[in-house]
């Protein structure tokens, strides 16, 4: 991987959009390493916010520009740039880390929510589930070079460490697609479990809208991906050397997604449809615990040895990931919506969106102690920091 504090620091031509322009001057760079840094994407503002890690500071923000609506944030693997895909724009938009500037916005497919990037930094996969696509972008020229079509609601994109092949959830099908990134095509569909026979005759009439797949989660070694069915109440482990189902593991009712514990032991879905928790052992791919949880949940974290799910009414919930037990519960206001969160690269704290009181709330996650970042941009959607193992979205 470049080393992203030589890289930003140095000075001279880059080249942005095929054109050369001259590298920022010292007193125009506003961030010199791009690990010090949270990311905080701000629907309502059109913007995208950061935070020095240490003082708690905005340092900086960009916008986006008009009814933009960005979904969410991400650092390149590099630290050169900060993308973010515009919901309402229909757009992608492109930061340099640096400056801060916005260098390149790029006409993209419908409502572009999710994106990815390519473990060597080349390609940004940008998501577009109104769409049913996936656009491709060029980080080396800054543009879009293909759109690739077939997906059904397309959500999160998941690359294997080598970078061959991407897998994408689709929420509006059963089924994960494999890309080719040599070529960007889809070349597959894998089914991740037996559908009810009703659904397989018209499911517009029989079932309305499909909950299908949000995200393939990957183990830590790429050997495995384990994608959850909302609508058919399992997790599905598939094989990426042959992109084969080797198992199906019943959990809770509704499960939105798998976060995988950055051990790589356990695999945790958030069941919306009965407010429960499944941790799936990934060695013996079994349910080893079903706990009860929150209500409408967004997302887990892990820290400390434990596990904080985020339950959008105002609640974060505590499991002890060595006992596989409830470990707490943390009130984080009345009647307010809490989104998404990321944890920092020493797992020490973990940056949570509040977007009714357009703040930022900081958990420690030894002590379990808060601390509140207001007036970070109108209703924060979303935060991210580079490196660290739990960036996602909603």
């Amino acid at each position: 991987m470049v080393n992203a504090r030589n890289l930003i620091r140095t000075a001279g031509l880059i080249a942005v959009a095929g054109a050369s322009v001259i590298g920022a001057a010292a007193q125009d760079v506003k961030i010199a390493d791009p690990t010090t840094v949270v990311m905080i994407v701000n629907r309502d503002s059109n913007d995208i916010a950061f935070m020095d890690i240490k003082s708690h500071k905005i340092v900086g923000r960009t916008f986006l520009g008009n009814n933009v609506n960005p979904h969410m944030v991400m650092m390149s693997p590099d630290g050169r740039y900060v993308v973010t895909g515009g919901t309402r724009a229909n757009k992608a938009y492109i930061i340099d880390t640096r400056t801060l500037q916005l260098v390149k916005t790029i006409p993209v497919d419908i409502a572009p929510e999710h994106l990815a990037f390519s473990p060597d930094g080349r390609w940004y996969y940008q998501g577009n589930p109104d769409g049913d696509s996936i656009s491709v972008i060029d980080m080396q020229s800054l543009t879009k070079i293909k759109t690739i079509p077939g997906f059904a609601e397309p959500l999160n994109v998941t690359f294997t460490p080598d970078g061959a092949k991407a897998y994408v959830g689709n929420y509006g099908g059963h089924w994960i697609g494999v890309i080719d990134v040599r070529r960007h095509e889809l070349l597959k569909k894998i089914q991740v479990a037996e559908v009810p026979g009703v659904a397989k005759l018209d499911p517009e009439k029989y079932l309305g809208e499909i909950n299908g797949v949000s995200n393939a989660t990957i183990t830590n070694d790429g050997r495995y991906l384990y994608a959850a069915d909302s609508d058919l109440g399992v997790v599905s482990v598939v094989d990426t050397r042959d992109d084969k189902v080797v198992k199906v593991i019943r959990v809770g009712a509704g499960p939105w997604r798998a976060y995988m514990s950055h051990d790589g032991k356990y695999a945790v879905t958030v069941n919306n449809g009965d407010q429960t928790i499944s941790v799936i052992d990934t060695a013996a791919n079994k349910v080893a615990a079903t706990l009860e949880a929150g209500e409408n949940m967004t997302g887990v974290n892990f820290a400390q040895g434990k596990a904080f799910v985020i339950s959008a009414p105002g609640f974060v919930y505590i499991y002890d990931m060595k006992s596989l037990k409830p470990a707490g519960r943390l009130k984080i206001g009345t009647n307010i919506q809490i989104e998404t969160a990321t944890t920092d690269t020493a797992e020490e704290n973990i940056y949570l969106a509040e977007s009714t009181n357009h703040e930022v709330v900081i958990i420690n996650a030894r002590t379990n102690a808060i601390e509140r970042v207001r007036s970070v941009g109108l209703y924060p959607w979303g935060t991210h920091i580079m490196d660290s193992k739990d960036n996602y979205c909603h």
